[in-house]
């Protein structure tokens, strides 16, 4: 009995330290799954994103993710679980849901809301909890100049000054188009793309005849595009959501106007615009892009893609590729951390490459321990522009996937 004795208190001892010890604070192998929440449109006046913008991919990834057994933390396959509010396409309601997924869900990571100003209004509150926020719809160029502040938000998606105006005002130029007349949506959205369009403009030589501002709620468009028309400009921008896009594009056809450059935003990207318009959509200019053309692996993943958002009129040819390109980063930071600690994810993000469908995928940092956007040369493509049915990257540089039609063709 001395004897066990003997070896019974060191073991007590022992037992009392390693309990004082505290737990394992790296959110890594001492979880059981990896949660992702996000606060999305699923209602609202921008609900249509929640069907074919961003949230198919992400969960096609998630689906592929948890299919492979999971992501590697630390020597260990954890699977994905995804929590999505709905914000009705309310701010107000967005930021709410954020801090909710932060202090109730505890979410491990986060993935954006729809629309740029959603994304300026979420952005500083996952930072404020510390919490990796990769942004899906939405490139906030009013945002970008606060990044460097915001060291957890990874903003994937190419938008006004990052790079497209910059690329689609070179090619307008280089064929020769002299006047612009812009129609801009009163919202983040319509006034970051006019801004970072006149700006280009000015400096390259083409004249902004004049610039109009419409309501999200507009349902009358015949004096603007009445106004447009009496201008007879040689460029003209949209910069507005899928629902004005689509009345614009309705009642340009029905007034006969026909710019010999058309620049149509959100909506004009996704494979409906082809469905709906057929012919009359050749020559007509979107923010994107990329093809089934851009790559082997752009190919394969648009097949894939194509299925999972529900068929060719759900397929987006601005985001999809980013999107799926910055959850596969994710993954891959995750596991090369070992953890889901956000700073050790984090330091990993700020300085790896990873190969994507997308290709060499990384990230340029704005500050020194600032947030982070794509460079340029990651992106498949910055402008498309739709021909015989594809939606051709038409950049002047080794994306370019076919030439810029101008004049525009009439309408059929």
């Amino acid at each position: 009995m001395k004897k066990l004795w003997k070896y019974t208190i060191p073991l007590l001892v022992l037992a009392v330290l390693l309990s004082a010890l505290p737990a394992c604070s790296s959110g890594g192998t001492d979880k059981t799954e990896i949660v992702i929440g996000a606060s999305r449109d699923i209602s609202g006046f921008q609900a249509g994103f929640q069907e074919y913008g961003a949230a198919p991919i992400y969960k096609m990834w998630i689906d592929d993710v948890n299919a492979a057994g999971g992501i590697d933390v630390g020597g260990k396959k954890l699977k994905v679980r995804l929590i999505e509010y709905d914000d009705a396409s309310d701010t107000a309601a967005c930021v709410k849901n954020i801090e909710k997924l932060c202090t109730v869900d505890k979410v491990d990571f986060l993935f954006g809301p729809t629309g740029t100003a959603m994304l300026f209004a979420a952005a500083p509150i996952a930072n404020k909890f510390k919490k990796i926020i990769v942004c899906m719809e939405g490139g906030a160029t009013t945002l970008e100049t606060k990044l460097s502040e915001m060291p957890y938000v990874f903003s994937p998606l190419n938008y006004s000054n990052h790079f497209q105006m910059p690329v689609f005002v070179d090619l307008c130029v280089a064929k020769g188009a002299k006047t612009a007349f812009v129609i801009a949506m009163n919202d983040l959205h319509g006034a970051e793309y006019n801004t970072a369009f006149q700006g280009e403009a000015a400096l390259k030589g083409i004249t902004v005849v004049d610039s109009v501002t419409i309501p999200v709620t507009i349902t009358d468009m015949n004096s603007v595009v009445q106004s447009a028309k009496a201008a007879n400009p040689d460029i003209v921008c949209v910069f507005a959501y899928p629902n004005q896009n689509i009345l614009f594009m309705n009642t340009a056809m029905a007034l006969d106007f026909n710019p010999k450059v058309l620049l149509i935003g959100p909506g004009c990207n996704f494979g409906f615009f082809n469905l709906t318009y057929g012919a009359a959509l050749e020559g007509v200019c979107g923010e994107g892009a990329w093809n089934a053309e851009s790559s082997d692996k752009a190919a394969a993943f648009a097949v894939k893609a194509e299925a999972a958002v529900g068929g060719p009129g759900n397929m987006d040819w601005w985001g999809a590729l980013p999107y799926y390109s910055a959850c596969e980063f994710l993954g891959q930071s995750i596991t090369k951390a070992g953890s889901l600690d956000n700073e050790k994810v984090r330091a990993v993000m700020y300085k790896e490459k990873f190969e994507t469908i997308m290709g060499t995928f990384y990230w340029e940092r704005l500050g020194d321990n600032g947030g982070c956007l794509m460079p340029q040369e990651v992106y498949a493509g910055q402008i498309g522009q739709w021909q015989n049915g594809i939606f051709e990257v038409i950049d002047p540089d080794k994306n370019n996937t076919a030439s810029m039609i101008y004049p525009k063709p009439d309408w059929p």
